[in-house]
């Protein structure tokens, strides 16, 4: 019997759903079947998940719907992390007497998450949301429309990483000797992470030898551990040539009028 057929079957046999989520280079792979299933060979965790159906229309737009399950690593990950990586989520169905019979019924990202009594409601959209994107997608304004470090700023983040040996760390308050070696707000709006590429934070306020960050790490982060800080941006003019001396490759229009004479005058 495949998966067609069985859909046939007055009685049809059962048919796992599996998910599997990425974020960055991590991957938690889950299932709502009765019992952990390995699946192209990988297992598959049992969880209890509930999830809503699956919009779709004739006009291609993408579809949607909900997961609703118990947090897990890579989601709480997810909610703390900024800049906020795609979390990529594929479902699969297939035959639970032949795995290797199976469909990909979703293919897309998380468009957001909450938490509420130990769960998380998970809404997913479909890859074909990007059909949707605006094109060109720069903006005519007064500030940069690149974001620090990417491929259009053209820095490398490397030359401008700062390596921190916490002193002190009281939830969101993170203290280093090296964090007063910088003018105070060179932090604002950059960001610490715990080795590269790995679990990170926004970073609120610098001043001194002190940081706040949008929301405290976990038990990993301890005094005495040795960080990776990065510079924030705010995008002005004035701060890529004072900061980072990279007005070459700033796109903005810092002289465009920021009223509209139609609207509001010429005074």
């Amino acid at each position: 019997m495949t998966y067609t057929t069985n859909l046939q079957e007055t009685q049809m046999e059962s048919m796992p759903e599996l998910y599997q989520v990425s974020y960055g280079t991590t991957i938690e792979r889950f299932t709502n079947y009765v019992s952990n299933v390995t699946f192209q060979g990988f297992e598959y965790t049992a969880l209890p998940i509930k999830r809503s159906s699956i919009t779709q229309d004739n006009e291609f737009k993408a579809q949607t719907f909900n997961i609703n399950l118990v947090p897990t690593d890579l989601f709480k990950q997810y909610v703390s992390s900024t800049p906020i990586e795609p979390v990529r989520i594929t479902l699969y169905r297939a035959l639970s007497s032949q795995l290797t019979s199976y469909v990909t019924i979703f293919s897309g990202v998380v468009k957001s998450l909450q938490f509420s009594n130990g769960q998380c409601v998970v809404v997913c959209v479909s890859d074909n949301q990007f059909l949707r994107k605006k094109i060109p997608c720069y903006l005519y304004q007064a500030f940069c429309n690149h974001a620090l470090f990417d491929s259009n700023c053209a820095l490398n983040s490397a030359t401008y990483r700062l390596n921190v040996l916490l002193t002190s760390v009281s939830g969101t308050t993170l203290k280093a000797s090296e964090f007063a070696t910088k003018a105070n707000g060179y932090f604002n709006q950059g960001y610490i992470e715990l080795g590269s590429n790995l679990d990170k934070r926004l970073i609120l306020s610098h001043t001194g030898d002190t940081v706040i960050i949008h929301c405290a790490f976990d038990s990993r982060v301890v005094n005495g551990i040795t960080m990776y800080a990065y510079p924030g941006c705010d995008k002005s003019p004035a701060t890529c040539v004072a900061k980072f001396n990279n007005l070459t490759n700033m796109l903005a229009f810092p002289y465009i009028p920021s009223k509209n004479p139609v609207t509001t005058g010429y005074l």
